[in-house]
């Protein structure tokens, strides 16, 4: 591993100076030698390891063969430090092609995303499960894993279409225009990054140009929900959609207007509470019993009666909904495989994390 490593060395000194060039291409002879696991035919390696040693033979030659065998391991250290260090820089570019983010079990840990609230990973870590002593666990996941988002690349580079992944019962920010594109968000009600990209939308105009609708994808956090009330929320979001579907005029869809779900998001992502904070905040840090009182005063407040409120309560616990739920996790997981939320799916592309203002214009 000495002439591996010197190789490496002498071609960084050999591009500040012409005194080394001589020896690139020795080093180099040497050094392919043995990654193709063949002896090195020069007496490169040894003049390497003389020239290191000759000091220390003069003044303490008892200490030249220990010094030789801690010259091997230093250079296997380097060149497995090498190897790790290349593997890792391939897989961190390979997760921003594909996911938008350097780390997909961590998506905020990545300074070169998009600013989003990551799906983590529920599985431990490489070193997590290396400090566990699962060493063939630990490899088995991580080879998995790349394996996974080498197999995820071909749909990323396909041409996004948001109606493919709506769902059926889709309602519409401002409802629906025949003639727009149609534009899908996956947010967690609870992750204050969706609350921007609503404020963004607004403020880009992107809702008077798309059709937007979206897939509630609470986000899980080992036995729970990453953000309190989130699944509360995408429960009564969902149960709005199924009582507008059930209302709706026979042959037709509830997608002409803009609905319930739409005003509790609007309610959630743009308005304060009354202790200063924002609304969003306020419910991810509520009771269930309090977060549902107002779920329901904002059905009241846009103009739903008591009768639509009871039967919206009731679809809450409905086998319909639940079903429509795991259905919008499945699309999620399954099809979008993002790990970024929110994402947005527009202009033909997959956008993961914030989306800017400028950019939504550009989308439209």
């Amino acid at each position: 591993m000495v002439c591996i490593v010197a190789f490496f060395v002498v071609l960084v000194l050999s591009a500040v100076s012409a005194k080394y060039r001589k020896l690139l291409g020795k080093a180099w002879g040497c050094a392919w030698r043995r990654v193709t696991l063949r002896p090195c035919d020069t007496t490169f390696r040894d003049d390497v390891k003389n020239s290191l040693l000759a000091p220390l033979a003069v003044r303490a030659p008892r200490l030249v063969r220990p010094a030789s065998i801690a010259i091997e391991v230093l250079a296997w250290l380097m060149v497995l430090s090498l190897i790790v260090s290349l593997y890792l820089v391939g897989r961190s570019g390979l997760n921003l092609l594909v996911y938008g983010t350097c780390d997909k079990q961590n998506a905020q840990a990545c300074s070169l995303a998009a600013q989003a609230c990551s799906i983590d990973a529920i599985q431990p870590g490489f070193w997590e499960s290396i400090g566990e002593g699962d060493v063939l666990g630990a490899f088995g996941r991580e080879f998995a894993s790349v394996g996974d988002t080498i197999a995820t690349v071909p749909g990323r580079l396909r041409t996004w279409d948001a109606a493919d992944f709506a769902p059926a019962d889709a309602t519409y920010l401002g409802g629906y225009t025949a003639g727009r594109p149609t534009a899908l968000e996956v947010l967690d009600p609870g992750c204050h990054y969706c609350a921007q990209l609503f404020r963004n939308m607004r403020e880009a105009g992107f809702d008077q140009t798309h059709n937007v609708t979206y897939l509630a994808y609470p986000i899980r956090a080992g036995v729970g929900d990453k953000f309190a009330n989130s699944q509360l929320i995408a429960t009564y979001l969902t149960a709005i959609r199924a009582f507008e579907a059930e209302r709706a005029p026979a042959g037709s869809t509830n997608a002409a207007a803009e609905t319930g779900d739409w005003f509790i998001l609007e309610q959630l992502f743009t308005t304060q509470a009354a202790d200063g904070t924002t609304t969003q905040e306020w419910m991810n840090r509520a009771s269930a019993a309090d977060a549902t009182l107002r779920l329901q005063q904002w059905l009241s407040d846009d103009g739903y009666t008591a009768d639509d409120i009871a039967r919206i309560v009731a679809l809450t616990g409905s086998p319909e909904v639940a079903a429509s739920l795991q259905h919008a996790r499945d699309v999620v997981e399954n099809e979008i495989r993002t790990v970024s939320i929110p994402s947005l799916i527009a202009g033909g592309g997959l956008h993961a994390g914030l989306v800017d203002v400028d950019t939504l214009r550009g989308l439209g």
